[in-house]
């Protein structure tokens, strides 16, 4: 598969103060590729950079195959971008405002209009006036003004923000379905983790302007070091005691009657014995499936 996105040693400062300190990545065709970190951690910064509304103070942006900086029209037009929740105008239909939109690519049918409309499941309102849409409709038709162009690279800033889990499910269906038929690349940043997980076939981690880890979402369970334990004990206090001293434990959290941490894979018999020694009786205590999360905290934990 070719490469769609690449982005290759990048820099970037602001008022002097370096913000993205060397990032490398690529995003092939037919590729989710998810961007994960906490506020300040560059995220927005990059996505700024990747549409050419800032420029990186060194390395380069090409998307396919142009260089944004020396060939930015044809590197733009590539791409399609929806940022949290899209500029719409209220008193204009859904249709209106995609003729709208149309008229800045120059070269839109009415064939492709519809097109779009189809795509995104909004045919029976779409000749309604947008202020009477929900947000997950906006948001739909947000992503259809992002697909006007047929664009290569599809980039979403916190595109389910504020949705409710139908819309969620509503906006993730039509993702899947844009990659399956047509093969588009996908960079999308998020902070709802468990849509990151269900959506991406690979994520970076980024901290402090720096890529940590790019993985396979496929392959979280065998990069852990840590294992997830839910443990349920009639001496909660006591419990909770004794894992905050044991050497191969962290990161313990209530929720309501359990007791949540990690502890190092292969400590489990410890972990038994320890209360077994201390007489704390164990009602209930399983291993938790590794997921994006609990990566997400491993990376985070290990740079702090």
């Amino acid at each position: 598969m070719a490469n769609i996105l690449e982005v290759k040693d990048v820099y970037k400062e602001l008022s002097k103060r370096p913000i993205i300190k060397g990032i490398n990545f690529e995003v092939k065709e037919g590729e989710v590729f998810g961007f994960l970190g906490s506020n300040g951690a560059g995220k927005t910064t990059t996505i700024r950079m990747l549409v050419g509304l800032i420029k990186p103070n060194k390395g380069t942006i090409k998307i396919n195959g142009y260089d944004i900086q020396k060939d930015f029209v044809k590197a733009i037009r590539s791409v399609g971008c929806i940022v949290e929740n899209p500029e719409l105008y209220l008193d204009l239909t859904g249709r209106q405002n995609l003729r709208l939109f149309a008229r800045m690519y120059g070269d839109i049918t009415e064939d492709r209009i519809q097109e779009v409309i189809d795509f995104i499941g909004l045919n029976e309102r779409i000749d309604d006036k947008v202020k009477k849409y929900s947000l997950g409709m906006k948001q739909r038709l947000g992503l259809g003004q992002a697909l006007l162009g047929n664009p290569k690279l599809l980039i979403l800033d916190e595109p389910t923000n504020g949705l409710d889990p139908s819309g969620i499910v509503e906006f993730r269906n039509i993702i899947k379905k844009l990659v399956k038929e047509n093969n588009t690349a996908v960079f999308i940043s998020s902070h709802i983790l468990s849509e990151i997980e269900l959506l991406c076939d690979r994520v970076a981690f980024i901290n402090n302007g720096t890529i940590k880890s790019i993985e396979l979402t496929e392959n979280l369970v065998k990069n852990s070091t840590d294992e997830r334990i839910c443990l349920i004990t009639p001496e909660k206090e006591k419990g909770k005691e004794l894992l905050f001293n044991l050497y191969f434990v962290k990161h313990v959290e209530e929720e309501g009657e359990k007791l949540l941490f990690y502890c190092e894979k292969g400590t489990f018999p410890k972990l038994i014995e320890a209360f077994a020694k201390r007489n704390i009786p164990i009602e209930e205590i399983n291993k938790a499936h590794q997921n994006l999360e609990n990566r997400f905290m491993e990376i985070m934990e290990g740079e702090e």
